[in-house]
């Protein structure tokens, strides 16, 4: 059993995937320690207002993107193997031309809003700067994931910026000052700066010199792909935080920052998902553009065996331990013990569905991705307007389970069909009847 356990660790996959979900479980621990610090340094309505505003940043800068991160990992790792500097430089200025513009659309309308709201001068412009800087980090990170490393980008986004927040925090509470909401913005802020800063100058250093290269641009092609990737995006960005706000709305902010507290526990699953989407972005898309099929098929099922491992174990820990680690919020957090293992349950069974959304982005079908994530957050919505009145917050913990327990079916029937592959655990069950032809990996023109 150890041999067969050290061979498993010894697989170059495995120890991809494996060092991309510690660092996604890294993050995750900080951005725990993060928020639970912030609750016990703010008073439970402060709390509640950074949380909804957070998700409202957060959704923001998703906006200002205008899906431009996703078109980068996707036309990237197309023109590395083509070996297009042309094309790459043409991507590139692209790209930063359009978010910059769209950027400060997005915070005007932030400003606007807020200020109808009645909210602070201080609180407005510290919002305002989180998005932007956020939204840059966000864009970078995926330059620096195709062109340096997973660690430059990943880490300088979730990683390192949330480290010196937490540090801050813990000035805070051992100082037993109460924080205001602006003041925390503005300190993740600076934080984020920094590591934006570290994106920016590891990226120039790794790029060819197109001083002489002539910039060549595909705008009709790039249009149609971030059209579809932002339309994605903004979907993908309301079903995780859209939520927070729906409940500030319907109940009151001290309600809200439980909820939060709650589901952000339960992403526990959900940064499993993202480790498999990161570590996917980095390795399926040159597989795939290079017709490497059997070694696409092998990092796939590498991919589903730690999944399988990561979701027992994560369900375990939420079962047994959910009221140790929502107390660390907050007494009154305990309470909402069921509500966390709702939503536990359906972030795991999207984990365990696999990385069927970046397989369909990524290799041409984003066109049916984006109709799914739309039904699935308009079932939410529904369900919170329903259960919420009758159930409470548990009515929005069983609406957030079953919508995404239903578009992470669907996915999967979606990528099954049109790639010929399933990204889910349950290839496992049938990896050796794959292995003998039933895995062919179709190629997008033939499928869309």
């Amino acid at each position: 059993m150890i041999e067969v356990i050290l061979q498993f660790m010894r697989r170059d996959v495995t120890r991809g995937v494996a060092g991309t979900i510690l660092l996604k479980v890294g993050s995750g621990v900080l951005a725990f320690a993060l928020f639970s610090l912030a609750a016990r340094t703010m008073s439970p309505d402060g709390f509640g207002i950074f949380a909804t505003w957070l998700s409202v940043a957060q959704i923001a800068a998703v906006v200002g993107l205008v899906g431009q991160e996703s078109l980068l990992v996707r036309f990237l790792n197309e023109y590395q193997v083509g070996n297009r500097p042309d094309l790459t430089k043409g991507v590139l200025l692209s790209s930063l031309k359009i978010t910059s513009a769209a950027m400060l659309i997005v915070i005007a309308g932030i400003a606007g809003v807020a200020s109808t709201r009645g909210n602070g001068w201080l609180l407005v412009i510290a919002v305002s700067a989180y998005t932007a800087v956020n939204a840059g980090v966000m864009l970078g990170s995926q330059v620096a994931r195709s062109l340096v490393r997973i660690l430059m980008g990943e880490g300088n986004r979730e990683f390192f910026w949330r480290a010196i927040v937490v540090l801050f925090l813990l000035a805070v509470l051992l100082g037993h000052r109460q924080l205001d909401p602006a003041e925390l913005f503005a300190v993740m802020t600076i934080a984020l700066s920094v590591g934006l800063a570290a994106q920016v100058i590891s990226t120039a250093r790794v790029l060819p010199d197109f001083r002489n290269t002539p910039a060549r641009f595909e705008s009709a092609r790039w249009r149609s792909s971030a059209l579809h990737f932002w339309l994605a995006s903004i979907l993908e960005a309301a079903n995780q935080y859209f939520d927070v706000i729906l409940v500030y709305w319907m109940l009151d902010p001290a309600t809200a920052g439980i909820y939060f507290a709650a589901s952000r526990l339960a992403n526990i699953f959900a940064m499993l998902s993202a480790a498999l989407y990161t570590f996917g972005a980095r390795r399926l898309p040159s597989l795939y553009f290079s017709k490497n099929q059997k070694e696409f098929e092998r990092t796939l099922k590498l991919m589903a065996e730690v999944t399988a491992l990561c979701v027992i174990a994560g369900l375990a820990a939420i079962w047994l331990g959910g009221d140790y680690l929502l107390n660390l919020f907050g007494p009154h957090f305990t309470e909402q013990h069921s509500v966390l293992i709702v939503l536990a349950i359906g972030t795991a069974i999207q984990a365990a569905g696999g990385p069927s959304a970046a397989i369909l982005q990524l290799t041409g079908h984003e066109r049916i991705y984006v109709p799914v994530v739309a039904a699935n957050v308009t079932l939410r919505l529904v369900g919170f307007l329903v259960l919420i009145p009758w159930l409470g917050l548990l009515g929005a913990a069983i609406s957030a389970t079953v919508s995404l327990t239903l578009a992470t079916i669907a996915l999967n029937v979606l990528c099954r069909r049109r790639s010929g592959v399933d990204p889910s655990v349950l290839v496992l069950l049938r990896w050796p009847a794959s292995r003998r032809g039933n895995y062919a990996v179709r190629s997008a023109d033939s499928c869309d």
